[in-house]
């Protein structure tokens, strides 16, 4: 698997008040990225580039046409995974902050597309004044280095400077050591289907088959990279592992006249008897999130070792 992941400085040039604003953005981001690859609702179908199409090849989650892969991961997921901070309360023009975009696969080929839907969600779309102005775009290497790829005040524009991360290449630069305790923090709410309802209690099992079935189908249908393993056997050692010290609990963030309240679980968990097996797929979760809403900011989470 390659995974692109870009840093995005953005300067808000008007008061906000809801702190929570970013992670409403998917409709409007759409419909940016739409617009900014020429693509109409109306002639998606009977365009020329229809199997070229940016947007196609983003937004469409077109089932594989062989029945085994349909079988194995049904629906694939978006092909990217946005990473927002909470925006204190109230906060002023010229306000600076950064958002993480990572990029799966097909995807990296459209950075600069992604890049301009940032940029024109940010000027809301007609209107004469921006929200806010993207400052600078840079590619995170697996150490967290940058390379700028693009600045505002660069007439240059983008630069050939993208970095690609191999899922290889994450666990020979970060491997996690799971002889002792892991604690897994989850950073926004983390919300995931079970019997038709959220579960609002944290289940280890649930949350790693769930990410499992993300990794490896995002692997399927956008890297040409089947991940060839035991998915029955990954599966029962979840059950070995052991949860102490939780603070998970379930939240909600906003309502009112702000939009719809965001929920799930956040909080923080000790695992013990994390098997091998399961870190690079951790590793990879930590920038493509998981759960319901995890392209655009929820489910994110992230590992660390506990010190003896």
């Amino acid at each position: 698997m390659t995974i692109a992941v870009l840093r995005i400085t953005i300067r808000l040039t008007e008061d906000i008040s809801d702190p929570y604003l970013l992670f409403r953005i998917r409709d409007g981001f759409q419909r940016s990225f739409r617009r900014v690859v020429g693509c109409t609702e109306e002639e998606c179908v009977l365009c020329d580039r229809h199997n070229e199409c940016p947007y196609r090849i983003v937004f469409a989650q077109a089932l594989s046409s062989d029945p085994a892969t349909v079988k194995r991961h049904q629906k694939p997921p978006l092909p990217f995974a946005f990473s927002f901070p909470v925006i204190p309360n109230q906060q002023t023009s010229g306000t600076i902050f950064e958002i993480r975009l990572a990029l799966l696969g097909t995807a990296t080929r459209f950075v600069t597309e992604f890049v301009n839907a940032v940029k024109l969600l940010c000027s809301k779309h007609d209107e004469k004044n921006e929200l806010a102005i993207v400052e600078r775009v840079e590619s995170l290497g697996y150490r967290g280095e940058s390379y700028l790829i693009y600045s505002a005040d660069h007439s240059a524009g983008f630069a050939e400077s993208l970095t690609l991360l191999t899922s290889e290449g994450l666990c020979d630069t970060r491997w996690v050591d799971v002889s002792g305790d892991v604690t897994l923090r989850l950073l926004s709410p983390l919300k995931i289907m079970q019997d038709g309802r959220p579960s609002r209690t944290f289940s280890f099992p649930l949350f790693m088959r769930t990410l499992i079935r993300r990794i490896s189908s995002l692997a399927s249908y956008y890297c040409d990279d089947e991940i060839l393993v035991d998915f029955r056997w990954l599966a029962s050692l979840c059950e070995k592992v052991t949860v102490s010290g939780s603070s998970i609990q379930w939240v909600e963030w906003g309502g009112g006249k702000q939009g719809g309240k965001l929920t799930g679980l956040i909080g923080e968990a000790v695992l013990s008897g994390v098997p091998e097996e399961f870190i690079s797929f951790l590793l990879l979760g930590e920038f493509l999130n998981v759960g319901k809403g995890a392209a655009f900011g929820l489910g994110r989470f992230s590992i660390g070792v506990n010190c003896p």
